[in-house]
Order: structure tokens, then C-alpha cells, then sequence
């Protein structure tokens, strides 16, 4: 029986490092290691389940950690791709003035929501950071926003303050809290459910527009139901999209 060749994306961020592999369009195995907990032994044993790897590709926010990925892959002689070489396969279109400032996740949404949805998307990406993406009528990609994420704003609280404990975040029911940890909660919850909606909002006034909207990130899946017109709600959102542009490369 012949061995399907398997695809690997790897998706470099500030706070987890997220391995995905695919066997076309199929994920077949993913998993999150914290960035700041690299080594050369754990990205082994992520990677070193998988013998047939035919294509990988590399997405990076963190300059310092892309070298010791490429390291274990140079010691594997396993060929991959970065990110920033394909970009200009896929007429990537953009009013930015200063693409270097883009970062890779950032770009690669953009290319894959246009590849799905064709133009007015804005893709929302709860990370280290949360960002909001606009690809606009027309399909050019013009800008974003960026807030303090989720996990780092709970941490900075508890870090900054000398009686406030740090909270796991959670979907609330109630806006008010009945203790420190619920009222905690709620604000987390409730304040980022106001900001996003708040955003997409005035992105629709400011653009005469109605984007469709994807949510993606670590903490994607608490807001499941809290915004109008959700087409895709996905964590590994970057993924396919990292998955789909090694797909089209010399096809």
C-alpha cells in the first residue's frame, strides 16, 4: 500500500508555536508548543512522528525561533519554504505602504480569506495580540487593528496590580460578578465581546460595508455565537491557509 505524503506548517508566534500536518487538505495532527519552551528535543518529538514529510512551510513572528527551526530541519535535511518567498505568488494586494510591517500571520489570513470568501472579510485573530484584518470590496487587503490579547492583558493585570489574582478566561453568563474572580471574568469576556462588536461596527459604517467575519486564534471559540454573520469560526485557520498556499506551489 502506498504511503500518502504528509504536509507540515509551521506557525511561529509569540506565545505557542502551532505545528500542523495535513495530508492534502485533511489535518491529521496538530499541536501547540509554547514558544518560549523551544528546544531542539521537543520540536523532535512533534516532528519526528511523521518520516514522510513532502512539503513544509514556515510562518514566523519570532526571528529567533525561525533559527532553530530551520537548525532541526537542516539536521533532518528536510526541505521547507518560508512564508515571505510565496507571498508574491498570490498577488497579494495591499495599500500598505510598508509590507514589512505586516506581520506573516497576518498576511497569510489575508490571502486565504480572499481565496474563500473573494473580497469584504475581516478576520479577527485572538492571539498574543488581537488583531482585526479588512480585505475590503475589492479585495485588497487595508489594514487592521491591534489590541492587547486576551491571555497577555490577564497576565499584565494580575502581574501590575498586588491583590488581583490571575483567572483562567471564560465565557460568563452575567455581566456582574458576585466575588474578584467572576468580576474579573465578566470584564475580560463581556469587555472584549463590546470591543469587537463595537469594531466591526464601525468598520461597516466606515466602509459602507457588511463583512462577513472569521475568527480564529487560541480563544476563538468563547465568542462562538456573539457576532452577527460568522462564516468561519476555526483555531487552525492559519494553518489551512499556510496549508493551502504550499498546496499551490508548483502544482
Amino acid at each position: 500500500m502506498e504511503r500518502l505524503s504528509v504536509k507540515a506548517t509551521i506557525d511561529i508566534g509569540n506565545t505557542n508555536i502551532l505545528f500542523a500536518f495535513f495530508i492534502n487538505k485533511k489535518v491529521i495532527d496538530s499541536e501547540r508548543l509554547r514558544t518560549e519552551e523551544a528546544s531542539l528535543s521537543k520540536i523532535e518529538k512533534i516532528m519526528g512522528k511523521y518520516s514522510n514529510l513532502e512539503k513544509i512551510i514556515i510562518s514566523s513572528v519570532v526571528p529567533l525561533i525561525d533559527k532553530l527551526i530551520i537548525s532541526y530541519l537542516n539536521s533532518k535535511s528536510l526541505k521547507f519554504l518560508l512564508l515571505k518567498d510565496l507571498v508574491e505568488n498570490f498577488k497579494f494586494k495591499t495599500n500598505i505602504r510598508n509590507r514589512n510591517e505586516i506581520g506573516d500571520d497576518r498576511i497569510v489570513n489575508m490571502i486565504y480569506a480572499k481565496k474563500l470568501f473573494g473580497n469584504s472579510v475581516i478576520v479577527i485573530d485572538f492571539g498574543t495580540a488581537t488583531t482585526l484584518d479588512v480585505l475590503d470590496r475589492k479585495g485588497v487587503y487595508s489594514g487592521g487593528v491591534i489590541t492587547p490579547g486576551i491571555d497577555l492583558s490577564l497576565n499584565t493585570l494580575k502581574t501590575m496590580t498586588a491583590k488581583l489574582p490571575l483567572v483562567k478566561f471564560k465565557r460568563t453568563k452575567n455581566i456582574v460578578g458576585k466575588n474578584t474572580v467572576q468580576a474579573i471574568q465578566s470584564g475580560f469576556f463581556w469587555g472584549y465581546v463590546s470591543m469587537i462588536e463595537g469594531l466591526i461596527n464601525k468598520l461597516n459604517q466606515e466602509k459602507n460595508d457588511r463583512f462577513k467575519i472569521v475568527l480564529t486564534g487560541g480563544n476563538a471559540n468563547f465568542f462562538k455565537k456573539m457576532f452577527k454573520n460568522i462564516s468561519i469560526i476555526d483555531d487552525l485557520f492559519t494553518s489551512k491557509a499556510l496549508n493551502y498556499m504550499i498546496s499551490e506551489v508548483n502544482k
